[in-house]
């Protein structure tokens, strides 16, 4: 076999194989990144109302923590000192305040659009960023004693599971 003379037909064909692979993978490519920035869209509706709802969850837990205290200390004709339950209340909003959080996700989002739009492989900083994310609504989901604002979370949870997954096709 006379590979010199056949070379310049081999080549023609490898060329137009390699033309051919890299048209997928810019289409994949393109594919990838609208379904990462949908799910991305997912994570934000939901984070944006659990930040609307936020606030909320602190003033229904003080209402009902005076209610059940003022129903279990009328069975012994005692008064609550206001100062007590605004304490008890202040105490909880400190541990369920999930502004922080809600801020670092916001953050992530907007970082990790913004590497969607760059034009390079940042596979592994979006692996990463999407781990930040994971562990900032891990931290809402905590901190949160709210029926509403856990099936956020949820959503937000099976959102970034699903970019993770994507994530793992993505150089």
């Amino acid at each position: 076999m006379d590979y010199e003379q056949d070379w310049p037909v081999i080549r023609r064909v490898l060329e137009a194989a390699l033309e051919k692979l890299q048209q997928f993978r810019v289409q994949e490519g393109r594919a990838m990144q609208q379904e990462l920035e949908q799910q991305c869209a997912v994570v934000r509706t939901n984070l944006d109302r659990i930040a609307e709802r936020a606030p909320e969850v602190v003033v229904a837990f003080r209402d009902r923590l005076r209610q059940r205290v003022a129903e279990l200390l009328a069975e012994f004709d005692v008064q609550v000192d206001t100062g007590d339950l605004l304490r008890e209340v202040s105490v909880f909003a400190e541990r369920c305040d999930i502004g922080e959080e809600i801020t670092r996700l916001r953050c992530h989002l907007d970082q990790f659009g913004a590497f969607l739009e760059e034009k390079r492989s940042l596979g592994r900083k979006l692996d990463f960023l999407s781990q930040e994310m994971f562990r900032e609504i891990n931290t809402i989901g905590a901190k949160a004693n709210d029926v509403v604002i856990a099936h956020g979370v949820v959503e937000m949870k099976a959102a970034t599971e699903r970019i993770r997954e994507i994530l793992q096709n993505v150089e």
